[in-house]
């Protein structure tokens, strides 16, 4: 017992010890605000003594950045790296002492989790930990309603909840959470089931042995075993392509009722795995297709491992750089922006505003009168990227969010600059503008767009965007740990509208002023389409 005394008031002044050389702020409120690299999340943070400590995990991405904590009376900042933790201590009232730790070391959820996909589970677990989904969603969501009305998803939510009523495994169970996640039409609300489903097929299923590139309500094979690439696919077990695809539809989510970003995961390799999940495991298909001669043939072929699948064809980019300037004639430029993330733009070494006010430079000396830029496959990123780009597009001051809000703070100007008048770049282009996308143009890569089309600055070739005209719901987020099937949801916690004037569809992306579908002839000798129809518009 002595020794165990001893021992104790040894740990005691330890911590005493390491508590004093830990940096201390005071508050006189619980509510405390963050700004995590640029995203500042007004009373995100409430003080809870009890928790020691209690932990703040940084935001995606996960590099090297500031993160500040805002009392109502102090403020304490720290420059994190990835991996690591940070702790200090809030003192409320001058007598509580909150232990307080930031974390950059990635959760489950950004890694994946070690969940057992055939764990089995009660009813009243999934109904538990469906009932937390709901309320999580309901509590954070700042744009749980955007397109759907509360009743037709409350509706909807309690059809889920009561179909819980037999046992399920987690990949099962994971069918209504996507489901749901589908039905608020919101593609910044995600989970870690993509990334489940992807490892246990890989490690224990055989599936669908091709990859079909879906295009309208057609189907073709681009590569994989069983039929030649390019061949038509009619039907599968006898459904339909359609029928197939509207189904896989309401497992992933999107902005509004934008079809084209589902379809690009699709044909980028999610179908194989989809198929299975939805329709059940199999060892053999029925495919009906197209012969060469025209006629309708059926063959039955097997199901094979996911790294078995032989693809011959195998998608070029262009270029891999997030930002590239390319001079294509002698009055035409194109600019590719591939992303507008921070993290790779650091990684490539690239300053983001130099680069482009050296390249509008350069294309104002050449006295260029035609540019290209390209954001396909853009997914996003830095607000403030979206409206530096923009601002060399314009003549004039223009608008860019018309507002910012979660369910508990409303962004004002001067916490955010791009709710307010921004001004054009003095070596702003002048010329013709053609902007090209895709469905993967997502996030501030839509936000860009829409101000260029509300503007009526472009000219826009493609597909429809992946993001909604109006705005977005992201700028943070919370994950929620469901607590039996540890199934993890990332959800968005502020609002985003676009400074835009009402489009005919206010559930839809920017919509190309030239659609264009490549044919799968085109697909498979890998032409970029979209890029000669807009030089071609161009001469």
């Amino acid at each position: 017992m002595k020794y165990l005394a001893f021992l104790a008031m040894n740990l005691l002044f330890v911590q005493c010890d390491y508590a004093q050389s830990l940096p201390v702020v005071q508050a006189n409120s619980k509510n405390v605000s963050v700004r995590d690299g640029q995203v500042f999340q007004k009373g995100v943070w409430n003080l809870s003594p009890e928790v020691k400590p209690d932990v703040y995990q940084a935001l995606e991405p996960m590099v090297e950045k500031r993160i500040t904590f805002y009392t109502d009376i102090d403020s304490v900042s720290f420059d994190v790296t990835p991996g690591k933790t940070y702790d200090f201590l809030i003192v409320l009232n001058k007598k509580d002492t909150c232990y307080t730790r930031i974390s950059t070391i990635r959760t489950a959820s950004q890694t994946a989790l070690d969940s057992k996909a055939d764990k089995l589970m009660e009813p009243t677990l999934l109904q538990q930990d469906f009932k937390v989904f709901r309320e999580s969603l309901e509590k954070h969501h700042a744009g749980i309603y955007t397109y759907r009305s509360k009743q037709v998803l409350d509706r909807f939510m309690d059809s889920c909840y009561l179909a819980l009523n037999r046992p399920m495994t987690t990949l099962e169970f994971g069918k209504p959470i996507l489901q749901v996640i589908s039905a608020l039409q919101d593609g910044h609300t995600r989970s870690n089931l993509p990334a489940l489903l992807m490892k246990h097929y890989t490690d224990n299923e055989k599936v669908f042995p091709i990859h079909p590139y879906f295009m309208k309500n057609k189907a073709y094979v681009l590569c994989g075993e069983g039929l030649p690439a390019g061949t038509e696919i009619i039907q599968i077990d006898g459904r339909t392509i359609p029928e197939i695809r509207d189904k896989i539809y309401t497992y992933l989510p999107s902005d509004g009722s934008i079809t084209a970003n589902k379809r690009q995961r699709l044909n980028d390799g999610a179908f194989p795995i989809f198929y299975h999940w939805v329709y059940g495991n199999q060892e053999r298909f029925e495919v009906q297709y197209k012969g060469q001669n025209g006629t309708i043939e059926t063959i039955k072929i097997g199901a094979v491992g996911t790294k078995n699948i032989v693809c011959a064809y195998e998608k070029q980019r262009n270029n891999t750089k997030a930002l590239q300037l390319i001079w294509l004639n002698a009055s035409t430029a194109l600019l590719q922006v591939r992303t507008f993330d921070e993290s790779r733009i650091e990684r490539e070494k690239i300053d983001f505003g130099g680069f482009l006010d050296s390249a509008f430079t350069a294309i104002n000396k050449r006295k260029i009168k035609n540019l290209i830029i390209d954001v396909r496959d853009n997914g996003g990123g830095a607000d403030d990227y979206g409206a530096l780009l923009y601002s060399y597009l314009s003549q004039k001051p223009f608008r860019y969010f018309l507002s910012k809000a979660s369910n508990t703070h409303t962004v004002k100007l001067d916490e955010n600059p791009l709710l307010g008048p921004q001004k054009p770049q003095p070596n702003s282009f002048k010329g013709q503008v053609s902007i090209l996308t895709n469905g993967y143009s997502f996030s501030t890569t839509a936000d860009f767009c829409a101000t260029a089309r509300h503007n009526k600055r472009a000219t826009f070739i493609g597909e429809e965007t992946g993001g909604g005209y109006y705005g977005n719901t992201s700028g943070g987020r919370t994950e929620v740990v469901l607590p039996n099937s540890q199934i993890v949801v990332q959800i968005p916690l502020y609002k985003y509208l676009n400074a835009v004037r009402k489009a005919e569809h206010s559930d839809r992306g920017i919509i190309p002023d030239y659609e264009v579908f490549a044919s799968i002839e085109d697909i498979l000798q890998q032409k970029d389409v979209e890029l000669a129809l807009a030089l071609g518009l161009m001469r």
